[in-house]
């Protein structure tokens, strides 16, 4: 029995004095007569879906899909209302606002595209549109009142700005870079603080014209691309650099970007503090490529076998050098056991040689050795290998030509190509990429959604490009673009054959309110989806069109009849037609009963 589905017919079929509650008493479970008194505050969409088995439902629960803000999309206003809500629920619900979303994107792309005079109406209509996002995607195509890309689109009023910024965001990223010209200055920063597929170009063009607080304000942003990030960097600024670094946001390709210039671009005294503080994996180990051998001892120390601190640790070193920091570990039980050395060897040897290479290129030969001395357990070919560098007249430039063989696109694939792909490991050996070698790797082996993922934490990785997705109508949606950062997470949901991955909504274009009611079928699941656009908009009747379509089908075919309604709801939990037919059904039964 599905209790969502029961309470929402139940409220729209019911009188104020419950005359058909009182008539189905016995035959409804009581999780559906607590469900239908409950607040609306209290209903809010949760991320898990729960599954008890029995016939009885014991708990009342749902998962924020696809297709609830597809049916909030196409069926629910006023439009700045409807995207105020979405934008709520976006954060906790990516899959489903993006997946939902996707009918009105390719509306956007196929009905206004780059034509700034159809933007400039859309802005214009938006914040006293009373009806659907569709209805005003098409007036604002359909109006002719003004000649097509002559002027600029003004900044969005206040009122509705975070409402634009939504709505330009769903453009796909050739769409954007069209459009982008047109623009205004102030809108395109706020589209690349939120994260917007802006191309390179224009980021760069952004990064160069900000003042500078609004470079501040784009390197400490939370949503903000890599490829802003790698602009910002690439002006090097001490102020700018410090805010990218110290940004728990930014790309760990970046912080090594700004670690390696630190010899032209001195590290501000917060990132330093950082470092040598008790941060993260991802804050101290890009310090490998600074050159300051107390940073980069930041990076190689062990964080186990010890109660100290890393600063405690990196004083007990300045102060008696490596005796000191030993001292700091625990001892063995035994002495036989062995006994961990302060410093530990980095996951892949071309760090290690690029850590060495840049205290040699900053502080010379002895400090390079004494870092070699301070690992124990180093091989002894490489302590050899290292050796032999310090003594040649050419070593330095030996030794970069071998960092340089071992950090190329190739090898970053490699890495990526592995059973267990690395969060951290791939981008510290890697920070640079060749996107050519890259798309032609794409076309022999294709790389796993984690592997793009990762590549896409590198400043200029184009979109990967998903493929054409064909709504269940058999008309086109458009290629889809996996997400910048970290792989979406796509939640499992419950089915009769156990839990499944959640499949898309495949909506294409917009489809009428109508839909909800006459399209889709089971009923059962049509009023689920009804009684959970209702918790959404706060029990509010008056957002969705489909309301008044379900009113209209009440009245024509039940119309007063209390028998009617009573053989409606007894029919819900087992009939296999659309809720039109379900009405349709339980009037005529009633009638001939009658």
């Amino acid at each position: 029995m599905d209790v969502t589905a029961f309470v929402a017919l139940l409220t729209e079929l019911d009188t104020e004095d419950g005359v058909l509650l009182r008539r189905l008493g016995p035959e409804l479970p009581e999780q559906v007569k607590r469900g239908r008194h409950r607040s609306a505050a209290l209903l809010r969409p949760r991320a898990t879906v729960y599954h008890f088995p029995g016939e009885q439902p014991t708990a009342r629960t749902w998962r924020l899909t696809g297709e609830h803000v597809a049916c909030l999309v196409e069926g629910a206003g006023p439009a700045v209302r409807v995207l105020g809500l979405l934008r709520r629920l976006a954060p906790r619900h990516a899959w489903a606002y993006s997946d939902g979303m996707r009918g009105l994107a390719a509306a956007l792309r196929d009905r206004l595209g780059a034509d700034p005079a159809a933007w400039r109406r859309l802005q214009r209509e938006l914040p006293g549109w009373a009806g659907l996002l569709p209805e005003l995607v098409e007036h604002a195509a359909g109006a002719r009142g003004e000649p097509a890309g002559t002027s600029a689109i003004p900044r969005p009023p206040r009122a509705v700005r975070l409402e634009m910024r939504q709505l330009l965001m769903l453009l796909d990223p050739g769409m954007l870079a069209a459009l982008a010209p047109h623009l205004h200055r102030g809108t395109l920063l706020d589209l690349a603080r939120f994260g917007a597929p802006l191309s390179p170009e224009t980021v760069a063009w952004l990064v160069e014209l900000a003042t500078p607080e609004e470079r501040l304000t784009l390197a400490k942003a939370r949503w903000s691309r890599p490829d802003v990030a790698g602009a910002l960097a690439a002006l090097d600024d001490t102020a700018i650099n410090a805010a990218l670094y110290l940004n728990p946001h930014t790309s760990v390709a970046v912080r090594v970007r700004i670690m390696a210039a630190a010899d032209r671009v001195p590290l501000d005294r917060s990132v330093v503090d950082r470092v040598r503080g008790d941060a993260g994996r991802s804050q101290r180990l890009p310090a490998l490529y600074s050159g300051d051998p107390a940073l980069v001892r930041a990076a190689l120390l062990r964080r186990t076998y010890t109660a100290s601190s890393v600063q405690e640790c990196l004083r007990a070193w300045e102060k008696d050098g490596y005796v000191g920091v030993a001292a700091l570990y625990e001892q063995p039980m035994a002495a036989s056991e062995y006994a961990p050395p302060p410093f530990r060897l980095p996951r892949y040897r071309s760090l290690l040689l690029a850590a060495v290479e840049g205290i040699w290129r900053r502080h010379g030969t002895g400090e390079a050795a004494r870092l070699v001395a301070e690992l124990p357990t180093m091989a002894q070919r490489d302590r050899e290998h290292f050796a032999d560098l310090f003594a040649a007249p050419d070593g330095r430039e030996r030794l970069r030509a071998e960092i340089a063989a071992k950090t190329t696109t190739r090898a970053l694939l490699g890495r990526l190509r592995g059973q267990t792909v690395s969060k951290l490991w791939p981008l510290l050996e890697v920070p640079y990429a060749d996107w050519a070698a890259v798309a032609r790797a794409e076309r022999t082996a294709p790389l796993s959604l984690p592997a793009w993922g990762l590549l896409a934490r590198i400043p200029g990785c184009p979109p990967r490009e998903a493929p054409e997705v064909v709504d269940d109508r058999g008309l086109s949606a458009g290629p889809g673009y996996w997400p910048a950062g970290p792989e979406m997470h796509v939640p499992r949901e419950w089915t009769p054959q156990g839990y499944q991955v959640a499949a898309p909504a495949r909506r294409g274009c917009a489809m009428p309110p109508e839909h909800l009611l006459t399209g889709i079928a089971p009923a059962a699941h049509a009023f689920n989806t009804y009684g959970c656009l209702l918790e959404l908009t706060g029990a509010d009747r008056t957002m969705l069109r489909c309301h008044r379509h379900l009113q209209d089908l009440v009245d024509r075919h039940l119309g007063s009849s209390a028998e009617a309604r009573v053989v409606a709801m007894r029919l819900l939990a087992d009939f296999p037609g659309t809720a039109e037919e379900l009405l349709e059904t339980a009037g005529a039964m009633a009638a001939a009963s009658g």
